[in-house]
Formats: structure tokens, C-alpha cells, sequence
């Protein structure tokens, strides 16, 4: 029984040596739907094309900090998605083909691909930001290191659109990943 309780004690002061931990960036995951309709391919798009909207995200970032003489050094941070997904939502039209059904429904599952991609270059964002904030060196100030560690989450703010606007054009707003209708 001994034996359980020396690991802990050998590698507790490495850890604590180690510095502040990295949690996962929380993740808050919005679908919104918006209404579609026709029962050929050119009406249904005529629609999708009237009616579309863009999802969003947004990345939020919060540290605290330890102050002492002469110094002040980051102590956590943490980071927060917030992703808002807009959805096709075909309404249901008896005229509809089999055929016609489902090259939407294959159209619905690469544009959840596409977003899923989007999805995970906002986390990489937001681990990016939690670690170079924890990152940074001790500042004369508090002020000093609070201006640091937000500059740090913009930089790697802007850097996120830039991916996101390449990720885009990289894939054809998704069409080359089969995201396109029909």
C-alpha cells in the first residue's frame, strides 16, 4: 500500500515545479437552423441561396496573476469557444425526389465536416492563447503584464481569421470537401 503513495510524492514537487497547467479550452456549441424549401435542386439552392447565414466564433481568454516586489507573473489561464453553427433545415415537400433527398442530405453532412473544421482551428486558437499567456515572462507591473497577455490574445486572434479565411479558400467554402448543394 505504500507503494501508491510514493509516486505521487516523488512527482508532486516536479509538477509544482513545472509551472502553471494547461486545462482544455471550454467549448460552448450553438445550432441555429434556418428554413429551407422547394423539391428540385435549382429551387431548393434559389432558397439556400436567399436564406443562408454564416456561423460564427468567438474566443475569450482570462488569466490571473501573482504580484510581488518588483514583479508580477501569470498564474492561470484559461480560454473559452463559443461557436454558433447556422444549419439548413430542409422543409419537408412532397414533390421531392428520392434522389433529390439525398444529395441534400450527403450536401448536410459535408457542410458538418466543414464546420467541424472550423470548429477545431477556434480550439487551436484558444490552446495557442492559454499557453503563450502562460507563457509569458514576469513584467515590472501587473499593468504591464496585463497589456502583454491581451496583445498575445489578439496577435493570436487575427491569426485565427487569417486560418479560418484560408481554411475557407483552401476548400472552396467547403465545396472541395462536398459541401456544396447540389
Amino acid at each position: 500500500m505504500r507503494r501508491r503513495w510514493l509516486l505521487p510524492l516523488l512527482l508532486g514537487p516536479l509538477l509544482l515545479a513545472a509551472g502553471p497547467s494547461s486545462a482544455e479550452p471550454r467549448l460552448q456549441s450553438r445550432v441555429e437552423s434556418f428554413d429551407v424549401s422547394g423539391a428540385t435542386v435549382d429551387t431548393i439552392r434559389a432558397s439556400l441561396n436567399r436564406n443562408r447565414q454564416h456561423s460564427a466564433n468567438r474566443v475569450n481568454w482570462n488569466f490571473r496573476w501573482e504580484s510581488t516586489p518588483g514583479q508580477c507573473r501569470i498564474t492561470e489561464a484559461t480560454t473559452d469557444v463559443s461557436i454558433t453553427a447556422y444549419i439548413p433545415q430542409l422543409q419537408p415537400d412532397p414533390q421531392r425526389t428520392a434522389s433529390v433527398q439525398a444529395q441534400w442530405d450527403s450536401y448536410l453532412l459535408a457542410l458538418q465536416l466543414h464546420h467541424d473544421g472550423h470548429v477545431e482551428l477556434a480550439m487551436n486558437a484558444a490552446r495557442q492563447i492559454e499557453q503563450a499567456i502562460q507563457n509569458l515572462p514576469p513584467a515590472a507591473s501587473c499593468e504591464q503584464l496585463q497589456q502583454a497577455a491581451n496583445a498575445t490574445g489578439r496577435r493570436l486572434l487575427e491569426q485565427l481569421a487569417i486560418d479560418d479565411r484560408e481554411y475557407d479558400k483552401r476548400t472552396q467554402q467547403g465545396a472541395l470537401e462536398g459541401a456544396h448543394f447540389p
